[in-house]
């Protein structure tokens, strides 16, 4: 089976991360290997597991395990990464000191989708064994910025890029040298942006591949319906399109009529209204033998 990558996305409030919990348990009990991943700051998975989570793979029956993604520690590594390139770089850097700088840059607008993107880049690199990673993600705001990210800082780096290769050209510096038939690049700056280049063009072909599958959240009413089109005319604009509906909370298994027309293609579920609290490992599975009728196809 090859790896596939189901985020779960939508407005604040409509039930993300019950859903994808839901999911994650269902798929582990067909012995599906999988892994649930909270990039969600509020975390509500270890409410609804009733358990601690964090950056290490805490197992939850025979093939689920869950992670809990730190901000924090990856906003400082990502701060620290960049200030060790700077220095390998610009060796004059020691002529001024840049720690005061990065006690403010820690605040910077973008850092927690960088931060949230290293995550991610690292969970694929390690899981590499799992057959389904779920990613429960953060409300609409953070999540598209996360998305975005790799398509905006592409464009950003390719135009650097162009600038790198145009000062050397105007100075009539080489910046490549020729040992036998290889050419070999001398210019750190230069490696640095194309190396960064690949890293986020593979993102972004990940995010569009078929590998991804975007579970788009919402219930049946109109605030959630209306966050729900926006989601998906934002990441339609980036080319990333909407796999399925989950429309959480449903009563007698109907739906709203706009939300049908809205999204003919994607593959619509729906989660029916529990009235029990769906906390603890035990709950989650007492909804699934209740409704798989329901959510038999997930």
């Amino acid at each position: 089976m090859k790896q596939q990558l189901h985020f779960f996305i939508g407005k604040g409030g409509v039930g993300k991360s019950t859903t994808s919990a839901i999911t994650s348990v269902h798929l582990s009990n067909a012995s599906v290997d999988t892994l649930l991943v909270s990039m969600d700051p509020a975390h509500n998975q270890r409410d609804i597991f009733q358990k601690d989570f964090s950056e290490n793979p805490q197992k939850i029956g025979n093939h689920l395990s869950v992670i809990e993604i730190d901000s924090d520690y990856w906003i400082k590594k990502y701060l620290k990464e960049t200030q060790d390139n700077i220095k390998k770089t610009y060796r004059y850097e020691s002529a001024f000191n840049l720690q005061n700088y990065f006690n403010v840059l820690q605040f910077s607008p973008g850092l927690e989708e960088y931060a949230l993107l290293l995550a991610f880049e690292n969970i694929i690199r390690t899981f590499t064994d799992k057959d389904i990673i779920i990613f429960d993600m953060a409300p609409t705001a953070l999540a598209l910025r996360f998305f975005s990210m790799p398509f905006i800082t592409l464009i950003w780096l390719e135009e650097l890029l162009k600038l790198r290769n145009e000062i050397y050209a105007k100075k009539e510096i080489i910046s490549k040298i020729k040992i036998g038939k290889k050419e070999l690049e001398q210019d750190k700056v230069k490696l640095k942006l194309e190396m960064m280049i690949r890293s986020h063009r593979s993102l972004r072909d990940l995010f569009r591949s078929r590998a991804t599958v975007i579970n788009l959240v919402m219930n049946n009413d109109k605030l959630s319906f209306s966050e729900a089109v926006r989601i998906k005319k934002k990441l339609a604009d980036i080319g990333i399109q909407i796999g399925r509906i989950v429309v959480n909370k449903t009563i007698k298994k109907k739906i709203a009529d706009e939300i049908k027309k809205e999204f003919e293609t994607p593959k619509i579920i729906l989660f029916p209204f529990f009235a029990k609290n769906l906390l603890g490992y035990s709950a989650l599975n007492e909804f699934i033998d209740s409704n798989r009728e329901s959510i038999g196809n997930i």
